[in-house]
């Protein structure tokens, strides 16, 4: 039996998963046969005429399959880049995107280097915006805090999978329910689609948790109740900043007494207003 070559299976799973509807089909190709080889992307690339084994093929046409039915590549093949980080990714949470971790450097530049925070990650989910901060400032004390308890243990397999578990602790709440204490920095990417939005999104979106998406009948209803108590648990002159939805900075703004606060929005990499950073004025 002759075998194929990257480029060959590449081409052959792109045609797959463009007629699947796939947004970048032939990236995606790419990063499921690395999976499959256990190597680089990079590799796949520059060395596109390299036949491939019969069982890495094998896994690899597996992994196409689930691509086709719309499961998230980082569900697949069990990994997410998060900045430097390479982190645990399944259904427990959601999929690292690149937008928070945009915010997640905002945050870090909030701060001098070697700075000693005292930092809250709601909705912390696989923990990806915690472990970043903490990676970035050792000396930080950084809580991670999620409704569920599914969420918190793929965040803590990936403080060990980083070597971070010692600067980080995880706690299991909803909300502010079961923190205590203040923080110079409380960072979130909580829920924010509409519940009626949920249905339109795409096939990927559907394989994530929906606890971790539904933000209510328009989308804010978890943001108000963080906005409501934050100022209580954040020190003086300390900073909330939220992920949002496109077309929410206007809304999300208005929740803020401007006599108490003093912030403004961040766009993303897209152009998308998609950052909220409140500070305490005292």
């Amino acid at each position: 039996m002759s075998l194929s070559s990257r480029a060959v299976l590449v081409s052959k799973a792109e045609r797959i998963l463009t007629q699947a509807g796939t947004p970048q089909p032939r990236a995606e190709a790419e990063f499921l046969l690395a999976a499959a080889q256990g190597v680089p992307r990079t590799r796949i690339i520059a060395f596109a005429d390299q036949e491939v084994g019969a069982e890495e093929e094998e896994v690899f046409w597996k992994f196409v399959k689930q691509k086709e039915q719309g499961v998230p590549v980082a569900y697949i093949t069990g990994e997410a880049e998060f900045g430097e980080l390479v982190l645990h990714s399944d259904r427990r949470a959601l999929v690292p995107r690149p937008e928070t971790e945009e915010l997640a450097q905002y945050c870090a530049g909030l701060f001098e280097r070697g700075a000693n925070p005292d930092i809250l990650d709601l909705c912390t989910g696989s923990g990806c915006i915690a472990l970043y901060l903490a990676a970035k400032f050792p000396r930080a004390r950084v809580v991670g805090a999620d409704i569920s308890q599914e969420a918190l243990y793929l965040a803590a397999e990936n403080a060990r999978l980083t070597k971070l578990q010692d600067h980080i602790v995880w706690r299991q709440s909803d909300l502010f329910a079961q923190i205590d204490g203040t923080f110079d920095l409380i960072v979130s990417n909580p829920p924010y689609i509409p519940s009626g939005d949920l249905p339109g999104l795409s096939a990927e979106v559907h394989h994530e948790p929906k606890q971790a998406l539904d933000g209510g009948e328009d989308g804010l209803d978890i943001i108000r109740q963080i906005v409501a108590v934050a100022a209580d648990y954040l020190n003086s002159k300390g900073t909330l900043a939220l992920e949002i939805g496109a077309g929410q900075a206007d809304a999300v703004c208005s929740l803020f007494d401007g006599n108490r606060w003093d912030g403004g929005v961040k766009k993303d990499f897209a152009g998308i207003e998609r950052f909220v950073f409140a500070r305490l004025k005292n």
